[in-house]
């Protein structure tokens, strides 16, 4: 399955649009008949956000002495990064339950902050999850684009018992973030309820499913997603893919319709729409909607990035270029474009301008991490250069 032109691209833990919301009823879109059933065991609410019995006891030793929510925090804060001298580490394609996060020590944004709130929970802080609401933004995975959003937990200290029985009024907000490469944590920000960030690890089970083209488990996770949060456009749009891919066509138009008044602001839906309108001939439709979205898609650097991404996986090394600095007008210090450039140029036989562009991107590279790991290929590259 090619998740890019020919049925649209898959969105990862967007975030769903609350106002104005058409009334929903689920099953009108949902068909069971297109899909087997699965002997997957889809995870309930309760495994999602559950802990281990050990880990709870940990909790509570470690707590058992601290009565304010900000040492509190500190200490949640130690067991995720320094627990056992190992760290959490952020994987954009695993999504997890908490307690397949603790074992594993890796997942992505969500499955580290359903762990990072199942433990404030635990230790009685008040904890709420946010989205972020990041400009579209794309990663590959197997070989197709997929869509991306951002989540993350907002630790907030307010009233709290001293041992004497005094009243504490200390209060803070503190926020915990695991995708500190982005940098995303400039932009604005929404409270999330519970049964959204339930129905985001359902969408995400889906996308991930429908990469390695097994539908009918995509199905079930969909079918999951809609059930406890119907007001999520990403979940519709990506059902909507599903039927697309079944060729039932006019059933995808009424999903992708039903995303697109969700979410009138996201541009995904209405993409996916103008391509299945052009697969059922209506020219003019596609045609209009391409327009709109091609024409906001234009200002956003991230989107040329994606393109560029794509030419150079299909061998389009010039192309690729012309995408990569068509980004870096709309975005100067852009290290991911000027990293692209530098792969470009490489796969051209251009070793010195895929070094230029190397260490331009080490230069303006947002943190530590990252200009380690371009300084790391420019290291390989150099040496490759030093051998010819």
């Amino acid at each position: 399955m090619k998740l890019l032109l020919s049925i649209g691209l898959v969105m990862l833990l967007a975030a769903c649009q609350q106002n104005n919301i058409p009334t929903i009823a689920p099953g009108a879109l949902l068909n069971d008949d297109l899909f087997k059933p699965v002997d997957a065991v889809i995870e309930t609410p309760e495994q999602i956000f559950a802990l281990p019995e050990q880990t709870k006891a940990d909790i509570r030793q470690l707590t058992r002495s601290a009565f304010s929510a900000r040492v509190k925090t500190d200490l949640l804060l130690n067991y995720l990064f320094e627990k056992k001298g190992t760290s959490l580490l952020y994987q954009n394609d695993a999504t997890l339950t908490a307690t397949e996060t603790l074992a594993a020590r890796q997942a992505n944004c969500l499955s580290l902050t359903i762990l990072s709130y199942s433990l404030a929970q635990e230790m009685e802080l008040q904890a709420e999850f946010r989205d972020i609401k990041i400009p579209e933004y794309w990663t590959r995975n197997n070989g197709q684009s997929l869509l991306n959003g951002h989540v993350n937990l907002s630790i907030v200290g307010g009233k709290s018992i001293g041992k004497n029985g005094s009243v504490n009024y200390s209060v803070f907000n503190y926020v915990i973030d695991f995708d500190v490469e982005s940098n995303k944590s400039h932009f604005p920000s929404v409270a999330l309820k519970q049964n959204q960030v339930i129905g985001m690890f359902y969408n995400n089970k889906a996308a991930e499913a429908m990469v390695y083209r097994n539908y009918d488990l995509a199905y079930a996770y969909l079918k999951a997603a809609v059930t406890v949060d119907p007001h999520a456009a990403e979940s519709w749009n990506n059902l909507a893919v599903l039927y697309r891919q079944k060729q039932h066509f006019e059933l995808a138009e009424k999903t992708y319709v039903l995303a697109a008044q969700l979410a009138p602001d996201q541009l995904n839906s209405k993409a996916n729409l103008a391509l299945l309108y052009e697969v059922m001939g209506e020219t003019e439709k596609a045609a209009q909607l391409k327009r709109v979205v091609t024409a906001k898609r234009n200002q956003n650097p991230y989107y040329h990035i994606m393109l560029g991404h794509e030419s150079l996986a299909a061998g389009w090394a010039q192309k690729a270029i012309e995408h990569y600095k068509k980004s870096l007008t709309l975005d100067k210090k852009s290290a991911e474009a000027m990293f692209g450039l530098a792969k470009a140029h490489l796969s051209l036989g251009q070793k010195a301008k895929a070094q230029q562009y190397l260490q331009s991107a080490e230069q303006s590279a947002p943190n530590r991490s990252e200009r380690e790991r371009y300084q790391y290929k420019l290291k390989l590259l150099t040496a490759a250069a030093a051998q010819h």
